[in-house]
């Protein structure tokens, strides 16, 4: 066998894809330069042709050694039987290490059903003990029905950036989002989903897009609404940021030093209790935190001392940053229960984005997981020829594997405890991630433990009564999508890009029902942009198109133009505002369980919050409401598209209230 053979074995091993169908038809390879830099990324040796097969040989027998796997997907509450090569004593241990089940087997081993949730299957017999993790999943996550008893609803889509009230100071802020909830769950919506409001870093002071987290396990404390009042000066047609932070971070100073000095003994105790509940965690965010407040957002350009948190010493700091996340984690929860009081059946519609900075808080606190070198990215394709680096760091499989998903598994509980519906974003990721190498090698694609990662998102959903959708966007394997949805998990389909192959958009009404539809998301045109095409005029502007290019652009939006027309019944005399409650409506009457309308297309807005592949030619993510949320409920455009959704789409049951302790 050659050494590139044995590096090609290696890598299929490994999870890594010798090669994939490109967007025009051909068959992109993977070269040996990029196997060996995906195979670093994965810790493993292979800078000499001799560490490359002893690592194969090392990998294959260990493999074949085992007479069980590493790992089991079971169907919760039903029996699981595992052929055995010899006798074994076994037990099965819960998650606190309590024994279930036990007993002694000779050529099969029979669970008794479990409960959804993860044991452990310890089997001794004359060769080495083994374990196998097992995921006991349930039939599928919560569905709209579960939750609601609706078989169809409704909600509206927003920033939390982007809304703006009397007193906020210019960045929208959780107590925003509950008013904002307050007044679009009286007009009959079942949710309101927001970008994510992961935490960006205290130090990252230019960070301002919700895509590029420091940790998402963590909220966002720009957006926390402050007792300090202060203001930022007029507020212009884009939020000033920098100006923002410079009133809003004393402020929330302020605010802290009021509490250590005149906090009740409930309060300080409700703070432990928080503490103690989110344990190292947010120990070690905490100090990450305040470090970084001295040495800079980036753990990479720390001293060498302080790039590990078992090494870091606490700080003095790191009680006011705990405080931030329990009074962010407070007001989140105080503005769900504004949702709930509301009658908005599910509330908050979280966003988990794709990953974490590399130099952010979870990369620092979970490096031993991380892939190194590399970030997670798109092939190239007719948008991008040169491909796409979104320059977030992505977890080793194997590794995730190793520590039993426990990161995920946190991440996920912590943000389905505050929502009712949350969105994975790019969610084939759960499949397969395309890594592009730090040196400058074509990325290319590693396989993911797909089937335990469906089923660690179908336990935590089970756990915590939530609904899932799946951004499930662009070119997806065969049968990828049949497969998410037999797990639960909500399709997503944006109409505009809902095209057939004359160029017309194909109507919605033929939609599979166990999705999410809406016209638009944040990185699209709104309506009223779609249909003047903003965004190509934008593209045009920052010389991504040439003046006959954005022409053949505009003549084909014209032939898009024409098939909403027949599907939504647009008169050619129609204002703006009339296409957008065509479109709307249309959308309600379409068999998709979940239907989204965008808060920007409600409050008459053209452009997007994000032009995709632009940092500064573009004024990404500073776009605010152009009503305050205090007036909310006198859009007429919202009561109008409530009454378009019909009686199927409002809802008729509540769910019932989680246990929620308003913001101090």
């Amino acid at each position: 066998m050659s050494s590139d053979d044995k590096l090609r074995q290696l890598a299929q091993e490994c999870g890594i894809h010798l090669g994939y169908d490109a967007w025009d038809g051909s068959h992109q390879a993977t070269s040996p330069p990029t196997l060996k830099a995906l195979l670093r990324a994965l810790n493993v040796e292979v800078d000499t042709e001799k560490a490359i097969g002893e690592e194969l040989r090392a990998r294959c027998s260990r493999r074949t050694a085992r007479t069980l796997p590493v790992e089991q997907v079971i169907l919760a509450e039903e029996p699981f039987e595992f052929a055995l090569t010899k006798p074994c004593e076994w037990h099965v241990l819960d998650d606190q290490g309590h024994e279930m089940q036990a007993g002694r087997s000779d050529t099969s081993l029979t669970l008794k059903p479990l409960p959804v949730g993860y044991f452990t299957l310890v089997t001794r017999g004359s060769g080495p003990c083994e374990e196998v993790f097992l995921l006991s999943r349930p039939a599928h996550a919560p569905t709209i029905a579960d939750l609601t008893g609706l078989q169809q609803a409704w909600g509206v889509s927003g920033s939390v950036f982007a809304l703006q009230s009397r007193t906020n100071g210019g960045l929208g802020n959780y107590a925003d989002l509950g008013q904002a909830m307050s007044r679009i769950g009286q007009s009959g919506a079942t949710y309101f989903g927001i970008n994510p409001v992961h935490a960006l870093g205290w130090a990252a002071h230019d960070t301002i897009s919700p895509y590029s987290p420091s940790h998402r396990g963590f909220l966002n404390v720009d957006h926390i609404a402050s007792d300090t009042q202060f203001e930022t000066g007029t507020i212009g047609e884009l939020i000033d940021y920098k100006a923002f932070r410079r009133q809003h971070r004393p402020a929330l100073e302020a605010d802290y030093e009021r509490f250590c000095q005149n906090a009740t003994t409930a309060d300080r105790s409700k703070l432990q209790a928080f503490c103690k509940a989110e344990g190292l965690e947010l120990t070690r965010f905490a100090t990450f935190e305040s470090t970084s407040e001295t040495h800079g957002s980036d753990f990479r350009n720390w001293p060498s001392q302080l790039r590990k948190p078992e090494e870091t010493a606490p700080k003095p700091r790191d009680g006011f940053h705990a405080w931030l996340q329990w009074k962010a984690s407070n007001q989140v929860e105080a503005a769900q229960l504004c949702a709930v009081q509301s009658r908005m059946a599910l509330g908050l519609y979280l966003d988990l984005a794709v990953g974490a900075r590399p130099g952010g808080a979870e990369v620092w606190m979970h490096q031993d997981l991380i892939a190194r070198g590399v970030s997670i990215g798109a092939p190239p394709d007719q948008l991008s020829p040169a491909g796409q680096s979104w320059t977030l760091a992505a977890y080793a499989p194997n590794k995730l594997s190793e520590n039993r998903y426990e990161p995920l598994r946190t991440l996920l509980r912590k943000l389905m405890a505050q929502a009712g519906i949350i969105r994975i974003d790019h969610v084939l990721g759960l499949m397969r991630s395309f890594w592009v190498p730090e040196d400058g090698s074509p990325g290319a694609y590693v396989s993911q433990p797909f089937e335990a990662l469906l089923a660690v998102v179908a336990i935590e959903a089970s756990y915590n009564r939530c609904c899932v959708v799946g951004e499930d966007l662009g070119l997806v394997p065969v049968g990828f999508r049949e497969r998410l949805k037999a797990s639960g998990l909500y399709s997503y389909a944006v109409w505009q890009f809902e095209g057939t192959s004359d160029g017309a958009l194909r109507s919605v009404q033929d939609l599979h029902p166990f999705t999410m539809a809406c016209f638009g998301t944040h990185d699209t045109p709104t309506i009223r942009g779609f249909w003047r095409g903003r965004d190509i005029e934008s593209w045009r502007s920052i010389g991504w198109l040439s003046s006959d290019e954005a022409i053949g652009l505009h003549g084909a939006r014209a032939i898009q133009r024409n098939s909403l027309r027949q599907h939504s019944s647009i008169p050619p005399s129609a204002t703006l505002d009339d296409v957008c409650h065509a479109i709307h409506r249309e959308l309600g009457k379409s068999p998709a369980e979940l239907v989204t309308v965008q808060l920007d297309d409600l409050l008459g807005s053209e452009q997007a919050q994000n032009l995709p592949g632009t940092i500064d030619e573009h004024p990404n993510w500073r776009r605010p409401t152009s009503k305050d949320v205090e007036t909310f409920a006198c859009v007429q455009s919202l009561n109008k598209t409530s009454n378009s959704m019909g009686s199927k789409r409002n809802p008729s049951a509540v769910l019932e209230e989680k246990e929620i302790d308003p913001c101090l």
